[in-house]
């Protein structure tokens, strides 16, 4: 008996999953639709964060996209390295996007 169960299982597995994979892989290939400006900010501040940065010395850390108050803005984070040996100082600005 307990050699019969394991192929038998074995059948209805191969069974479910032969019936059911190409509707399962169509679902799964999908990918969401998310909308083209959503990936277009993203870059823009990260290449707006770039330039803050550089125009002041630094490197950037990290350029969020964020909504305030109905508008589309960029915080942007960088580190400047400071003077007489001490660690770099970490700024944060906000700037519109695009």
């Amino acid at each position: 008996m307990n050699g019969i169960c394991p192929h038998i299982r074995n059948a209805v597995l191969a069974l479910a999953v032969a019936t059911a994979g190409p509707a399962h892989a169509a679902m799964l290939a999908r990918a969401p639709s998310v909308p083209a400006y959503v990936h277009t900010i993203a870059a823009d501040c990260n290449a707006i964060g770039q330039s803050v940065a550089s125009s002041a010395g630094g490197q950037l850390r990290k350029a969020v996209t964020v909504d305030q108050d109905g508008r589309t803005v960029c915080v942007i984070t960088y580190t400047v390295p400071s003077k007489d040996g001490k660690p770099p100082r970490r700024v944060q600005t906000t700037v519109n996007a695009g």
